[in-house]
């Protein structure tokens, strides 16, 4: 499991998913962050409430359908998102017991009255400009991709044992999914990016504070966006925010801001880039 630093006290935080969902993470030592866990939690448990409705909707109606069809083969599919919703309802329930146990034993006189600054933030600080900047690969871009390669492979094998009218079709998917996955997955993000590369060179670098964080929905899949401010070096105060890729940046976090000196407005902070910054010496 994944674990972030408590930016009060500085104690190791777990991160808990189920499956598309973040869930607000707390610090059980000194408090941090633990009133909003609470309120996401039973925002979702309000929603959760219709999930068994749809269940039983879906179950009759594929009942139905199972019958006409003569296949029960069909009833997999409602007990497979009940299968889903078990597992979150699990989580949110799991995440609601550790909160109330929080609430009993945290002491808040252990939190900081200002964030601490995580290590790594302050080592960015001592790298000489131009400053090293690299294009990072996304572990779920890795996976696609390789989906996509043994999507390829199963095309060749398939066309071996095709008809012949219809072998040059296997050829053909499996010669264009791996590059299209390549261009879609790789290049855009890379191009997208190229613009920000600049100032995570030679841009100034302030630490920002995250004001807030959100779940975003976008269509069928979600994304954690932020809010940040961080002071320019004319004293100007900078409001902004932004996707956050690593689904790890939580509210009263300190964070990396580079920017442009003579536009602060243009700026980036790197959990929402693919690029990174290279702290080797050579």
């Amino acid at each position: 499991m994944r674990t972030i630093t408590c930016p009060r006290c500085g104690s190791p935080i777990p991160l808990r998913r189920a499956f598309q969902l973040s869930q607000k993470p707390f610090c059980a030592r000194c408090g941090w962050n633990l009133e909003r866990a609470q309120t996401a939690i039973a925002r979702q448990n309000s929603a959760a409430k219709l999930v068994p409705i749809a269940v039983a909707v879906l179950f009759i109606f594929v009942g139905f359908s199972a019958l006409r069809a003569k296949s029960p083969v069909v009833l997999l599919v409602p007990l497979l998102f009940g299968l889903v919703m078990f597992f979150v309802f699990w989580s949110n329930y799991s995440a609601g017991k550790a909160i109330a146990a929080a609430k009993l034993s945290i002491n808040p006189a252990l939190a900081q009255s200002q964030p601490i600054v995580d290590p790594a933030v302050q080592q960015l600080q001592a790298l000489p400009r131009p400053r090293r900047v690299r294009f990072r690969v996304p572990s779920a871009v890795v996976f696609v991709l390789l989906t996509g390669l043994l999507f390829a492979i199963g095309g060749f094998v398939a066309a071996a044992y095709a008809s012949p009218g219809t072998r040059s079709n296997f050829h053909l998917s499996g010669v264009l999914v791996v590059p299209i996955v390549f261009v879609v997955l790789i290049l855009v993000p890379f191009f997208r990016d190229r613009g920000h590369q600049r100032l995570m060179q030679d841009g100034e670098l302030a630490i920002g504070r995250v004001t807030y964080q959100e779940n975003v929905q976008a269509g069928k899949s979600s994304y954690s966006r932020i809010g940040y401010e961080f002071t320019a070096n004319s004293g100007q105060l900078i409001r902004d925010q932004a996707k956050d890729l690593t689904c790890s940046v939580f509210e009263d976090m300190s964070i990396p801001v580079f920017y442009d000196p003579a536009d602060p407005n243009k700026n980036v902070t790197p959990c929402a880039t693919y690029l990174k910054l290279s702290t080797d010496p050579f």
